[in-house]
């Protein structure tokens, strides 16, 4: 089977809680990451490097999968501002800037680190949206082997992508399909995307959490 998803390049006109994941294209500015990396931030905000948590492999829940526009001000602690899509099949069209900051692409995904872990990747910038659409060509390339419906996939991050602009770049994270599986324990009571969404938009984050261009 094929999974609907639009990537925006031409559009027309019991609450769930964290912990979360990030990309981070560079390093962080407090040094504690390094560039090119995942992280997942704790409830005090610290944050711990899982790269190698994603190479070995992460269970996708493509159910819970959301996509829009974020956008961020820069200011620490302000809670980012989200305009969701129907459907990850279609894109709505860019919203208008506010001030001097435009909007960005962004996605939230559940993902089982292990089977009795699980976390939110939420998101928005170029390399975190390119390593989105790098997992999605994948899952439509592979499909799910013939296996049925209502299966995760596993995969895992076997590169990454230095992508160059006129002005500056980012690096994008490239995910290989290893297989796909039963949704885990973890991820079973945690398919509400409503109440994935009303969870994230109440809460505030670093800017820099939703900036992955360098």
């Amino acid at each position: 089977m094929t999974y609907a998803f639009d990537d925006g390049s031409s559009s027309s006109t019991d609450s769930v809680s964290g912990p979360f994941v990030n990309w981070h294209a560079r390093e962080t500015r407090d040094g504690a990451i390094s560039g090119r990396s995942f992280s997942i931030r704790d409830e005090d905000g610290e944050r711990t490097d899982i790269t190698s948590t994603f190479k070995k492999g992460v269970i996708f829940d493509l159910e819970s999968l959301v996509t829009g526009w974020c956008w961020a001000d820069g200011s620490v602690g302000q809670a980012p501002l989200w305009e969701f899509n129907e459907s990850p099949a279609r894109f709505n069209p860019q919203p208008e800037d506010r001030g001097t900051e435009s909007w960005k692409k962004g996605f939230q995904i559940r993902l089982g680190l292990s089977k009795t872990e699980s976390a939110m990747w939420s998101q928005a910038g170029a390399g975190a949206f390119q390593g989105l659409k790098s997992l999605m060509k994948a899952v439509n390339a592979d499909g799910n082997g013939g296996k049925g419906e209502g299966l995760c996939v596993v995969a895992a991050m076997t590169d990454v992508d230095e992508i160059t602009y006129k002005k500056g770049g980012t690096s994008a994270p490239i995910f290989t399909i290893k297989k796909w599986a039963p949704r885990p324990e973890c991820l079973k009571e945690q398919t509400v995307v409503a109440a994935i969404v009303e969870d994230v938009e109440s809460r505030t984050f670093a800017s820099e959490e939703f900036v992955d261009e360098f």
